[in-house]
């Protein structure tokens, strides 16, 4: 009887594992009921497996905070038989009250069962204790911005004493179509309300939506640990806080703005400019440096739109460097701000005029257009003015007046006889022209046969030396003597070949002269210029590189270098 009993028992062991083996996927909940703060562990089983794998959990979301999850891989012997299998752990927290559903969840091939929780709610006592122990204050600047204004939101987190924070708080939010910069760092700092003693973190951030309509700053959420005492009793709950979401209305820009003006919309914008070197007067061909700043408050630097320096051509010279956009986020709003860099030339002596600049811009706290401007600025200019022999070419409708002037006068004089007396007298004013002319040639010749002493080779290898040597200055007067004997031209024509002929050496050259003329380049930045002038070079002297003609005036830096 006691054979058969053992037997018996034997067989039901065997049929129930097996028929739990056969049960590949499982799930359960660590308990039935709770109340709505407190946390339920899901356990997920996989049988006859070792390999884990990441479980599709978004089905949980509606109805649960995923507060964690836990991978287990287990294996054992059982009636001489391998088992193995993996238990998914996660701990799950509702976020109603109310009889919620576990939905079913894949795994593999296999669903796992559909469970239920019911989920009581806390007493209304216990629930305001809760919300005066920690609790979130959520502040946005307004309600109704325009596009690509300044939005400041405010988020503060207040604690009571004994309150634990499980979790740092979020970050910048994640807003699509708009930029959000952090501003400031993160205070902590305590605070009083209703009479108590709080805790305080507060975030700040600036938001510029990029298009027009509505938009959503996000909510955020925190858990935490508080300290309650119910029914005689100490007991701690794990709770979670969190903000509303924002609803935003973004208008667009305004009718009454100018349609043709840059969109600039802040809360102020100046405009500030400096000459250097600052003194009364300045020679014709001097460098002037002219700095423009635009200084926005309530907005970013990127807004501001270039402001070109209007200058006439024939009275100045202009060389443009990269401007440099900066923003500060360190208080309570962004400043940006926009600096613009010209190299000035003064081609003419006398008073010259700078105009004004002005920059349109939307007040955003008025709603009303401004204009900001710089005043014009004199700049009393003394020397010899700067010809472009190009313009001789071409007179001006003055100097044809002035040349029919001449013709009638000449026909008017043709028609009185010339004296003997005088004829001689013109003939001798004209052999010793002729002779002068004849004597500065000469000299001439020999200035230039003076100055020509060294070969193309020797300027060649001077270029590459001074190069080597870093000396910049010799490397570019070498540079200008070995074109000129190349192409048999002065320097300065020279060189404005070689820079029409190689885009590559006009390229390398301008950088250069931003080193000499605007401000200093980084020495790395002034070595690669060079290399790529030396392979110019190299491929000139090869014969590779094309010579056409240039007529056009060269550039004022090329003559200065």
């Amino acid at each position: 009887m006691v054979t058969r009993f053992y037997a018996a028992l034997s067989f039901i062991g065997c049929l129930i594992f097996s028929l739990q083996a056969s049960a590949a996927v499982s799930a359960q909940l660590s308990a039935q009921n709770i109340d709505e703060l407190e946390t339920v562990r899901l356990t997920i089983k996989i049988n006859e497996t070792r390999q884990t794998q990441t479980l599709d959990l978004s089905a949980l979301e509606k109805d649960f905070h995923v507060l964690s999850t836990n991978t287990v891989s287990q294996s054992r012997f059982r009636n001489g038989r391998g088992v193995s299998w993996v238990d998914y752990q996660i701990t799950l927290q509702p976020k109603r009250t109310g009889t919620l559903k576990i939905p079913s969840i894949t795994v593999g091939d296999e669903p796992t069962p559909t469970l239920e929780l019911k989920v009581r709610p806390l007493s209304a006592t216990t629930r305001q204790t809760i919300d005066e122990l920690v609790f979130f204050e959520n502040e946005v600047s307004s309600d109704e911005i325009y596009v690509q204004s300044q939005l400041i939101l405010t988020r503060r987190l207040l604690y009571s004493q004994g309150v634990q924070l499980y979790s740092d708080l979020p970050g910048a939010p994640e807003i699509g179509d708009a930029v959000v910069l952090t501003l400031g760092e993160t205070r902590s700092d305590t605070t009083t309300r209703n009479g108590k003693t709080y805790g305080l973190v507060e975030q700040r951030y600036a938001i510029y939506p990029e298009v027009s309509g509505r938009f959503e700053v996000p909510g955020i959420s925190i858990t935490a640990s508080v300290r309650l005492i119910e029914n005689g009793r100490v007991s701690r709950k794990g709770v979670r806080v969190g903000t509303q979401t924002e609803a935003i209305t973004v208008l667009p820009v305004p009718d009454s703005y100018p349609a043709d003006a840059p969109w600039l919309p802040a809360t102020n914008v100046e405009l500030m400019d400096v000459i250097s070197p600052d003194r009364p007067g300045h020679e014709v061909g001097d460098t002037l440096k002219h700095e423009l700043l635009i200084y926005i408050h309530g907005n970013i630097g990127s807004m501001a739109p270039p402001l070109p320096l209007a200058l006439n051509e024939n009275q100045f010279r202009v060389y443009p460097a990269a401007p440099v956009i900066e923003d500060d986020a360190r208080g309570d709003t962004v400043k940006g701000s926009r600096l613009q860099t010209n190299s000035i030339v003064p081609l003419q002596p006398g008073s010259l005029t700078l105009p004004p600049t002005e920059i349109i811009w939307w007040d955003t706290a008025s709603k009303e257009v401004r204009i900001s401007t710089t005043p014009a600025r004199k700049l009393n200019i003394s020397g010899t003015a700067v010809v472009d022999p190009l313009d001789t070419l071409q007179p001006d409708e003055s100097s044809n007046q002035q040349a029919l002037a001449d013709d009638n006068e000449t026909d008017s004089a043709s028609q009185i006889p010339l004296s003997t007396g005088l004829i001689i007298a013109l003939l001798a004013v004209v052999s010793g022209c002729a002779a002068m002319f004849i004597w500065f040639y000469y000299r001439k010749r020999q200035s230039i046969r003076s100055q020509t002493t060294k070969t193309a080779g020797q300027c060649y290898r001077a270029f590459n030396q001074a190069i080597a040597a870093q000396d910049a200055t010799t490397a570019i007067a070498e540079l200008k003597q070995y074109l000129s004997r190349i192409y048999r031209k002065p320097e300065h024509i020279a060189l404005a070949r070689f820079r029409h002929a190689d885009t590559a050496a006009d390229s390398a050259l301008t950088t250069i002269d931003q080193h000499f003329y605007q401000h200093p380049l980084p020495e790395n930045q002034l070595d690669e210029a060079f290399k790529i002038l030396q392979k110019c070079v190299g491929r000139l002297r090869a014969g590779q590189s094309s010579q056409p003609e240039v007529s056009a005036l060269p550039p004022l830096y090329a003559e200065s270098i």
